[in-house]
């Protein structure tokens, strides 16, 4: 069995973030939405007054802990290259499982606890998952299988289970079309409804407190990698940008889509400000969008390839750049075909199609090899 799919699976089934005993507390959750806000905006400092009156007035309650491990990924991005933060972010989570299965039996808190356990055993399957650890990541996954099962019943009463609920939905068509090795696996599970799931992350972009900058980010990364539909992924990550302009991952996500829409020159002035980054994720990112834009809008392919092979010197990783990878890949076989040095770019385009996951660009080298080939 393909370990990796399997927790991919299992995780899409379980991964959501929550909501607490102040479901009936308006004040607390609209500090927490504050609060979260400047999270997602890279303020801490801002985000730890907002939140404090909130982790003093429910000490020693799982929210504590989610908050914490929240912070924790955003401010040591990527969290899974950083050991010593990587320790405190599980322990975070640990200790949020543990507060809840305390309050789990008592009926007045299991709905809330339902959300907790969810979110906590998500993170850390999540996690492993990025760390290549598939054994550990499905067991966290299954762990949370049980809690994913209470919380389907309870979407229409909780807003943050249409996160959770929109993912299985959409996954569990999708992602079977494209790893043919988990349909026996995925046949044990329940149906799913793609359309369904898009209109419940949908949802939850408006009416959840937790997982609204999540469902916004997923369906931006599904209308590009699955749906070929790059205006709508324009309109979900403009505005994640237009909310959190100083967080880089927002940026870079909503640059590409820029990309995608042909805004080459808006694009290129935000590519700018990515220029002398120091760190990996944006640096590949620069790269690889400088070359998208000598290519496919100032038609210097010598500058294109430049920088296209200059971004696959850097290493990338499965959570932010391996499809920008692919991407540089696709750029690099087109420039070399119309050079007519063509043993170069059947290379690249076959390195392309070992890695590329969005669709368009698998599907853009597979056609244009093929047409090479001939």
């Amino acid at each position: 069995m393909n370990f990796k799919n399997l927790t991919f699976l299992l995780f899409i089934l379980v991964v959501t973030k929550t909501q607490a005993q102040f479901l009936q507390d308006n004040t607390a959750r609209d500090a927490t939405k504050a609060g979260l806000d400047y999270i997602y905006n890279l303020e801490f400092d801002k985000a730890d007054r907002v939140l404090d009156p909130v982790k003093r007035k429910y000490a020693n309650h799982p929210v504590v802990y989610l908050l914490n491990a929240v912070e924790l990924q955003w401010r040591y991005l990527p969290i899974d290259q950083n050991p010593a933060m990587l320790k405190k972010y599980t322990s975070e989570l640990e200790q949020c499982i543990s507060s809840a299965k305390k309050l789990y039996k008592n009926p007045a808190y299991t709905k809330e606890c339902t959300f907790f356990l969810l979110a906590s055993y998500g993170f850390i399957a999540l996690s492993h998952n990025y760390q290549k650890e598939y054994l550990e990541a499905a067991s966290e996954a299954k762990k949370a299988y049980s809690y994913f099962l209470e919380g389907k019943k309870l979407k229409n009463e909780i807003p943050e289970f249409l996160f959770a609920t929109g993912l299985y939905n959409f996954y569990r068509v999708q992602y079977p079309e494209n790893h043919g090795m988990v349909k026996p696996v995925v046949m044990f599970f329940e149906g799913g409804n793609k359309k369904l799931g898009l209109q419940e992350l949908e949802q939850a972009t408006r009416s959840s407190v937790f997982s609204r900058v999540e469902a916004s980010m997923y369906l931006t990364n599904i209308n590009i990698k699955y749906q070929s539909n790059f205006k709508k992924a324009l309109y979900y990550s403009g505005d994640l940008y237009a909310k959190y302009p100083e967080n880089d991952i927002l940026k870079i996500k909503y640059i590409e889509c820029l990309l995608l829409n042909e805004q080459f020159e808006q694009a290129n002035n935000l590519n700018r400000s990515l220029a002398n980054s120091t760190d990996r994720i944006s640096k590949i990112s620069y790269l690889v969008f400088d070359g998208y834009i000598e290519e496919h809008y100032r038609n210097n392919l010598s500058k294109a390839l430049n920088s296209y092979a200059r971004s696959l010197q850097l290493k990338s990783d499965d959570r932010y750049t391996k499809e920008y990878h692919s991407m540089a890949y696709l750029g690099m076989a087109r420039a070399f075909a119309s050079q007519n040095e063509l043993g170069k770019a059947q290379a690249f385009y076959k390195k392309c199609n070992e890695v590329a996951e969005y669709k368009w660009v698998a599907e853009a080298a597979q056609a244009e090899l093929k047409t090479l080939k001939k």
